[in-house]
């Protein structure tokens, strides 16, 4: 169901268009940890690709990264919303001097806000480079989507 959701911008309503929700929605936010910047989340059926393009401050990088990820809804029960724990695989790729990609896994848990169009997670997992060089990698992330 699409609800209208405005957004507060001084002292007037700006109307940003009809909200979509967490589970079925595509969305659009910020992510905080290694790496910062965007992050975006789009449905398939049940599942979900999800996407980060930001900066690594552990290597002082462009990182851009991408999960496909299943969701466990009925572990962890809640009276308002839903807090799914997620996972799944993923592919990492970044540019320093020389480029570097490999894989990683992710596990995190996404609060579903019942009545608004927004998610919050917290995220993390081991990865590996491949290439140039094998090199073992850890993220993590907290951030929030807005849902289409």
């Amino acid at each position: 169901m699409n609800k209208l959701f405005c957004v507060l911008i001084g002292a007037g309503m700006v109307s940003i268009g009809a909200a979509g929700n967490a589970a079925t929605g595509a969305g659009v936010g910020f992510a905080f940890g290694n790496p910062s910047g965007i992050s975006a989340k789009f449905p398939t059926g049940a599942n979900s690709v999800n996407l980060t393009l930001g900066y690594d401050l552990q290597h002082e990088d462009m990182a851009l990264r991408g999960e496909y990820v299943w969701y466990a809804y009925s572990l962890i029960p809640v009276e308002k919303g839903r807090l799914p724990l997620y996972f799944g695989p993923g592919v990492q790729a970044s540019i320093r001097r020389d480029a570097s990609l490999g894989a990683h896994a992710i596990v995190g848990l996404e609060y579903q806000f019942a009545d608004l169009p927004f998610d919050a997670f917290l995220e993390f997992g081991p990865g590996i480079d491949v290439m140039p060089s094998t090199e073992a990698d850890f993220s993590a992330g907290l951030g929030a989507r807005f849902f289409f």
